[in-house]
């Protein structure tokens, strides 16, 4: 598990709740992806059984290593399996909720991307979160709080993760500060996500697709990138930022409020372009975007997007 992706704050929480004896049975985590959801029920799974005596959860004791591995019996994750969660996971989950606990204090059972359950799923769960076993915690996480059913959100106490501060992100990420602004805004303040971009070596792979957008010299980007559409959608995402950039920059937003600190030259130069332009780029990108979405062929798209960004 990834301690730095455990949101301390509703860590802190639950802690004060359990130590006063008034944790609920069954809450529901809501954020967006990679905000730490999942590290973070894992973390509370720990404080209800941890065996210190000191603070909980002390991630030394057996209990916890035991669920820091994956390995202890009475925890257990369940997420969807080819894009849903469906009944036979549900009816395995109860099954295994009705046994008397192997070690643990408390049962915990996780339950990932609520917001895929099949009706028949969901409706198997209510009873269980309506009326839970003893010693059990049933801990739900979902990006897309709409999706669920009302039934399940009145069942739960609802948690939500919000978005961390562009400077404590740039703080935990520890980066050069061009770099750790970039991916604090472009992760929209979710930790997770930036530090999954940085181990990938983004930044590099953002400047390379930064650089076939705006130099001549890289004519061969847009084929490349008409081709591939997990690659173009990802291409055009970045060009958007650094367009929006422009346009900020353009309103009097001071430079180092950006995302492309790192890009000044070329953000000023785009800049330099009236916002009719700018705002004709921005609509073709967007264009280009819902075609490759809907599976359509984008190659027409993508040659109109680059006349309008080079035919100055």
């Amino acid at each position: 598990m990834n301690t730095a992706s455990v949101d301390e704050k509703i860590l802190e929480r639950f802690r004060r709740l359990w130590a006063s004896g008034r944790m609920g049975h069954a809450y529901l985590l809501v954020g967006p992806k990679e905000a730490g959801k999942t590290e973070t029920a894992l973390a509370v799974a720990k404080l209800v059984n941890c065996e210190s005596s000191a603070t909980k959860p002390c991630t030394e004791c057996p209990s916890c290593r035991k669920i820091e591995s994956g390995n202890h019996p009475d925890v257990m994750i369940l997420q969807e399996e080819e894009g849903s969660i469906k009944i036979d996971q549900i009816r395995f989950l109860l099954g295994r909720l009705q046994l008397k606990a192997f070690e643990a204090k408390t049962k915990v059972f996780i339950i990932r991307h609520v917001e895929t359950m099949t009706l028949e799923a969901a409706n198997s769960l209510l009873k269980t979160l309506e009326e839970p076993a003893s010693h059990t915690l049933m801990i739900l996480t979902t990006a897309v709080p709409e999706a669920n059913l009302d039934t399940i959100r009145s069942r739960c106490h609802v948690v939500k993760f919000f978005p961390s501060s562009r400077r404590r992100l740039q703080e935990v990420l520890g980066k050069a500060q061009p770099m750790a602004q970039f991916l604090a805004v472009y992760s929209d303040g979710c930790l997770g996500q930036a530090r999954q971009l940085a181990q990938e070596d983004f930044i590099r792979r953002k400047n390379q697709i930064l650089d076939g957008f705006l130099h001549k010299s890289h004519e061969d980007f847009f084929k490349k990138s008409s081709s591939q559409k997990e690659e173009a959608v990802e291409a055009l995402h970045i060009f958007l930022s650094i367009i929006r950039d422009a346009i900020l920059l353009k309103t009097g937003v001071p430079a180092d409020e950006l995302m492309h600190t790192d890009r000044l030259a070329d953000v000023r130069s785009l800049a330099g372009r009236s916002f009719e332009d700018l705002s004709a780029i921005y609509e073709q990108v967007v264009n280009t975007k819902e075609l490759l979405d809907e599976n359509l062929n984008a190659k027409m798209a993508f040659s109109i997007l680059r006349q309008k960004i080079w035919d100055n």
